[in-house]
């Protein structure tokens, strides 16, 4: 078994928190325990990258990011480059450990050993994707993007999901719909169950009815909406309105909408999640909860520094305001 920042700790004599203090070139610890931990490291071959660069006082100032969707997906593009604009004003640089197609054993600490990083931003996975605790266990300080991760030193930053599809199923009740589906994302997501929470306890608040097969499994991706949206229409009580969990499901279904024969928003309206900048541009413009990229990524970049620069730091988190932005896909029923 490979070793970790705790087997180091252990056989150093010493807490979790120090051998990190020793890895990462901070002056607070005294000489001798600095030497007992740096032997251990040795002996045990363990972060031999990061241990030398404690030897020689320097920092690598090199953040990097897991990414398994590609640079060029709509909804995380924005956050990158907010990330981006905070890195370079807090001196950091960003390197991108993207894997796109991932083996079981692949090792995120040797990844991020053998780019000799300080901190790691991990997005666009699900949680059967691959063991994230280790990065935790190695004392590399990591911030998730809407993951659901509890380990010491990491952080988590997601939108206000189960709120803002609470908002928009009371919104779509004021506008006198009551039969509202919902299409869903991924199952192994936790954006994906806060955002069915929040359609489950919006219809609750609401005083709705949540018919059988109204809520439809799908993904994140067009064809996925498409398909979802197909299966709902052939419900024997056709939904007025469906809420999906991203915006590219909402442009899927809006396709198989037409495809059926029906109008958007006059059949069906439809109420999308992110709002990428393709919302605006199709027809009809979609009404989504836009979720603010450019502020998840500027707060990243603050809670991973706090975690690499506060090393008693045990976890940090923030929910970022998302915000309901109407457009022609939805319209007043009767």
């Amino acid at each position: 078994m490979a070793t970790n920042i705790r087997d180091v700790a252990k056989a150093a004599g010493v807490s979790v928190a120090t051998v990190s203090k020793v890895l990462n070139g901070y002056t607070t610890v005294n000489q001798q325990t600095k030497e007992r931990v740096l032997k251990v490291v040795k002996e045990k071959q363990f972060r031999p990258n990061a241990a030398a660069r404690s030897l020689v006082g320097r920092r690598s100032m090199m953040i990097g990011v897991f990414l398994t969707t590609g640079l060029a997906h709509p909804f995380f593009t924005p956050i990158l480059a907010g990330m981006e604009q905070s890195l370079k004003a807090k001196g950091y640089d960003l390197i991108y450990l993207a894997q796109f197609t991932w083996e079981k054993e692949y090792s995120f600490v040797r990844h991020c050993q053998s780019r000799n990083v300080e901190g790691v931003v991990v997005f666009g996975f699900q949680h059967s994707d691959m063991n994230f605790t280790e990065l935790s266990e190695a004392g590399i300080p990591t911030l998730f993007i809407d993951l659901d991760v509890d380990a010491p030193r990491t952080g988590a930053i997601s939108s206000n999901n189960t709120e803002a599809v609470q908002h928009a199923v009371q919104y779509l009740k004021e506008i006198n719909h009551e039969q509202i589906a919902f299409l869903s994302g991924y199952e192994d997501t936790y954006v994906s169950r806060c955002r069915l929470a929040g359609y489950e306890a919006g219809m609750r608040l609401a005083g709705l009815a949540i018919p059988i097969d109204y809520v439809v499994a799908s993904d994140f991706t067009k064809q996925g909406g498409y398909t979802a949206m197909r299966e709902l229409l052939a419900h024997p009580s056709r939904p007025t309105a469906v809420i999906c969990s991203s915006d590219m499901g909402a442009i899927g279904a809006i396709t198989a909408i037409r495809e059926a024969g029906l109008a958007v928003p006059e059949d069906i309206s439809v109420i999308g999640f992110d709002d990428i900048e393709l919302a605006s541009h199709v027809h009809p413009p979609l009404t989504t909860i836009r979720q603010n990229t450019d502020e998840m990524g500027r707060k990243a970049v603050e809670l991973l520094d706090q975690l690499i620069n506060n090393i008693e730091t045990a976890s940090v988190q923030a929910i970022i305001p998302t915000e309901l932005v109407i457009r022609a896909s939805s319209a007043q029923r009767g």
